[in-house]
This record gives C-alpha cells, structure tokens and sequence, in this order.
C-alpha cells in the first residue's frame, strides 16, 4: 500500500540555484519513507531543480508521514 510523505528542505541546498530551506514536495511510495534519490528526484519532478555533484543525505530534509 502507497503512503503519503511530505518532505521539507531543513537548510539551503546545492546554492542560488539550489533547494531553498522551507521549500516542499510530496511523495507518494511502498513502504518504508524515501530515501534521499526518491527525494532529490522529487524535487526535480516537481519544481525543476536538479542537484548534482555534491553530497546530501536524508538528514537535510524534514520527512513527515501523511
């Protein structure tokens, strides 16, 4: 069964061009939250920004449950 995940920025990411801290995107998935490729694809999919070439991990985003 899908659930529902609200994901929020907790800081700036990737720069000016970047995911700005406070912006958000729901994800809809199996199981267990997101992992940090379904959130950045997320991000991409839903607002146009692409990150690349730096290192992120789950901790820079706000994960909720919906």
């Amino acid at each position: 069964m899908p659930y529902a995940f609200k994901v929020t920025a907790n800081r700036n990411i990737g720069g000016s061009k970047g995911i700005a801290k406070g912006m958000t995107v729901q994800i809809s998935k199996e199981g267990s939250a997101p992992n940090i490729n379904d959130i950045l694809a997320a991000y991409d999919r839903q607002l146009g920004i692409k990150i690349t070439g730096i290192s992120v991990t789950t901790g820079a985003f706000t994960i909720q449950k919906l």
